[in-house]
């Protein structure tokens, strides 16, 4: 039997992107039209609809999700769903893995592969970085530093 979708994970999720400095209007939470008729409590969620908090696209929520995330540079696709029915609508393959976050809810507590960090992630301005500096140490970076610098290496191991 398929588990219900939980609206306090949607919330777990949002808070924690706040804390790690994402800013709340950029934050858009696009579903599934259906979602409100399956949702475990869909009187809150209308509210979230109403709020402008979630968007429920018209029909299958994938293409809008991907096609948001197309016209937008800096943007982040926070979802387990591989999109494999797309990948020859997409730039490369390689666009997707750049862009999607995997999530795990632990408890109350929610886990993102790779782990963001708004305030430390090299493409943003210096001035929307907490540090103002491009330059992080050993200490200071993230699991997605790591992946970006593998990707520039040429399989040596010697990261930093």
């Amino acid at each position: 039997k398929e588990k219900k979708p939980i609206l306090k994970d949607l919330i777990t999720l949002i808070e924690h992107l706040i804390e790690i400095g994402f800013k709340k209007e950029n934050i858009h939470s696009i579903c599934d039209p259906g979602l409100k008729f399956y949702i475990d409590r869909p009187v809150e969620f209308e509210v979230l609809i109403r709020e402008g908090v979630v968007l429920p696209s018209p029909k299958v929520a994938d293409e809008f999700i991907l096609s948001f995330a197309l016209k937008h540079d800096f943007c982040f696709i926070i979802s387990n769903d591989k999109y494999r029915d797309y990948h020859d609508q997409l730039p490369s393959k390689q666009w997707l893995q750049d862009r999607r976050v995997s999530f795990m809810f632990i408890g109350d507590k929610i886990g993102l592969s790779p782990n963001i960090e708004y305030a430390r992630i090299e493409l943003l301005p210096v001035e929307d970085r907490k540090d103002g500096n491009k330059n992080l140490t050993k200490k200071e970076r993230t699991t997605l530093d790591v992946l970006e610098k593998i990707k520039e290496t040429s399989g040596e191991f010697d990261l930093f």
